[in-house]
């Protein structure tokens, strides 16, 4: 009876207490794993089941609470989720190159992003980690992005970006409770030269796949958020048509395996081969690392790859 009573969506959380002489302990424990709230040994005392009926109600209606409450709560990651999608570029298509970036939250928000803008010398790309997941990362999150957008239309280089960056998050973040910070990388790739500069602060090295193999690209400085005071400087390396430019956080190589084994840098490198279209590359390494750690996120994940295309033949 009690099982078919659960059965019942309508009853699904509807006290039971069950009143027996039944003295066999086996049964009382069959009886609650089949889903009864209390027993009650006859004879039974009115008072006291009066006051478990009570008891029972009143955690019923506590339970219906925690649950709207938490209906409430995933609606509103849900919509924050979707909020924070709408604040990365739509797409990364740009004149020249051969572009293709994936994001996946370990929640329904995160603090991985990316960015990319172009100010007709070059494209800039940026790929940035925020400590940390959840709520806290996606709302730091936002305010890196307001203050990148209003940094990059000043005009100035990549490793002065990143030092007004550090500044504005360190006033913000130190000298309170807030223990986060930020890791970023900011390439800018030269439309008129086959240059690409490069300014990492704290996060998982950048990789240049060409013809003649694998260039990596490492922390040139400290994560964001943590000294008031630092001056990086970018590093150049050639950028020719052919050659792909990959950037990820580090969401991708912590992904475990369930006996916990790390996806790793090594599995990422060699994946990293020439030749190979960024859509293409991104779609390899996710089929490989999603069966690996068969789906389940351990952190906030996002890839950019982006490939300089020949230039057009000029007409005769």
């Amino acid at each position: 009876a009690v099982r078919r009573i659960r059965a019942l969506p309508a009853l699904a959380d509807v006290p039971i207490i069950l009143l027996s002489a039944e003295t066999d302990r086996g049964l009382w424990a069959e009886a609650l794993a089949a889903g009864a709230n209390d027993f009650m040994p006859k004879p039974y005392h009115r008072q006291e089941l009066g006051a478990r009926i009570s008891l029972h109600l009143k955690l019923a209606s506590l339970g219906r609470e925690l649950r709207q409450q938490n209906d409430l709560l995933n609606r509103e990651r849900y919509l924050a989720g979707c909020v924070q999608r709408q604040l990365l570029p739509k797409d990364l298509n740009f004149e020249g190159l051969e572009s293709a970036a994936v994001y996946q939250a370990q929640e329904q928000v995160g603090g991985d992003f990316y960015e990319a803008w172009d100010d007709g010398a070059a494209v800039n790309v940026l790929m940035a980690d925020i400590s940390g997941h959840g709520a806290s990362a996606a709302m730091l999150m936002a305010v890196c992005k307001g203050y990148i957008v209003s940094l990059r239309q000043s005009g100035l280089a990549p490793e002065e970006i990143v030092g007004a960056l550090n500044t504005m998050l360190c006033d913000l973040l130190l000298g309170g409770d807030l223990d986060m910070f930020v890791t970023l990388v900011l390439c800018r790739i030269d439309r008129s030269f086959p240059i690409l500069s490069v300014v990492s602060a704290g996060h998982v090295p950048a990789y240049v796949v060409g013809r003649e193999g694998l260039l990596e690209l490492p922390s040139q400085g400290p994560a964001l958020g943590i000294v008031p005071r630092f001056d990086w400087t970018a590093r150049t390396v050639p950028f020719l048509p052919g050659d792909t430019l990959f950037l990820y956080t580090d969401g991708l190589t912590e992904l475990r395996s369930p006996n916990g084994e790390f996806f790793g840098e090594a599995r990422v490198l060699e994946l990293l081969r020439p030749g190979i279209a960024p859509k293409d590359l991104i779609g390899e390494i996710i089929e490989t690392a999603l069966p690996f750690c068969k789906g389940t996120l351990h952190d906030d994940l996002a890839m950019a790859a982006l490939r300089r295309q020949n230039p057009p033949a000029q007409q005769p």
